[in-house]
């Protein structure tokens, strides 16, 4: 049995905990719950995905599926979904949602793992204490780790892991940030599609919440605006994306009210746009001494399976 820290609890570390059950494990975020960019935001009355959106069904990791059936944690659904609205192509498309939220997957996931954890707890520097690792927080010292497994997005890892691997000899993954606009109209609008892709060519995504809460008493909307829209404006005022947003929704579906709530979040490290595996055909990083492991959604895609399987792999590899 061996000593583990986790730094990160999103789907990658909590794979890795998962799978690397029977050990000693402490996870670690800086947020204060589990799940990373998968994301349920509450505000009174409106429920909003504003991060990972769904689980599609022709891209499932069976252990993944298995373990969510168990846990008994998702719906199916088959839902009106464009994949381009500009050109108006439309199919029926199945896919899995969390029964609360897409964030309820990773936190009963987690509830089920029964682990230490420390959320709140942004880890600032790794040190080695002869064949022992410590992480420091702003306030504490975590000491004896035999393995420290880094699962959050690439840049940050590099930062804090620099020091034990050399980075000059390694391929960066490469991120495209997202604005996500949230939107919430009194009552229901007319319209008879549940989500779909190109909206606009500034908003990539659009997808309707009340098809995963049929309980809201109002309708609830959630759009990602595009990558390269995101790229050239990361700094752009949230008042005036969500007025563009706005404009653009309401002339797309032909609506007269303005929404009753507007909110926007910015993910710096949405998703990946050059995988680690594609640039150097490996799939995980890793220190000299084989005690401090890299890995994450970035190793090989961008979707929830994938960060699950990032860790699936790394844990075949530990073989603890």
């Amino acid at each position: 049995m061996k000593n583990i820290a986790i730094i990160g609890a999103g789907i990658t570390g909590l794979s890795l905990a998962y799978n690397l059950s029977g050990n000693n494990i402490t996870i670690f975020d800086k947020s204060w719950r589990p799940g990373g960019r998968v994301s349920t935001r509450k505000n009174d009355q409106m429920f909003f995905d504003h991060g990972a959106h769904y689980l599609s069904k022709d891209h499932e990791v069976k252990q993944l599926r298995d373990l969510l059936d168990q846990l008994n944690i998702v719906n199916e659904k088959i839902i009106n979904f464009s994949t381009n609205y500009i050109k108006k192509e439309f199919i029926k498309k199945k896919i899995l949602i969390g029964k609360n939220g897409m964030n309820s997957i990773p936190r009963k996931i987690f509830e089920n793992l029964k682990i230490r954890s420390h959320f709140n707890s942004k880890i600032i520097d790794i040190e080695k204490n002869n064949e022992k690792y410590s992480l420091i927080t702003e306030y504490e010292k975590y000491n004896n780790f035999d393995l420290i497994l880094v699962c959050i997005p690439f840049l940050q890892a590099q930062e804090l892991t620099n020091k034990f691997i050399d980075f000059n000899t390694e391929h960066e993954p490469k991120y495209e940030p997202i604005y996500t606009v949230m939107l919430s109209y009194e009552g229901r609008n007319d319209i008879n599609i549940d989500g779909g892709l190109n909206l606009h060519n500034d908003v990539s995504f659009f997808m309707n919440q009340n098809f995963k809460f049929p309980d809201l008493k109002d309708e609830c909307w959630v759009l990602n605006m595009s990558s390269d829209f995101s790229s050239n404006n990361l700094d752009i005022d949230n008042k005036i994306l969500e007025e563009k947003v706005i404009s653009i929704f309401e002339d797309s579906f032909n609506i007269s009210q303005k929404p009753k709530f507007q909110n926007t979040h910015r993910w710096l490290y949405a998703q990946t746009k050059i995988t680690y595996n594609s640039l150097s055909k490996k799939n995980w990083l890793g220190s000299k001494d084989s005690k401090i492991f890299l890995s994450g959604d970035w190793v090989t895609g961008r979707s929830l399976s994938d960060a699950w399987n990032a860790g699936l792999q790394l844990s075949h590899y530990l073989k603890i």
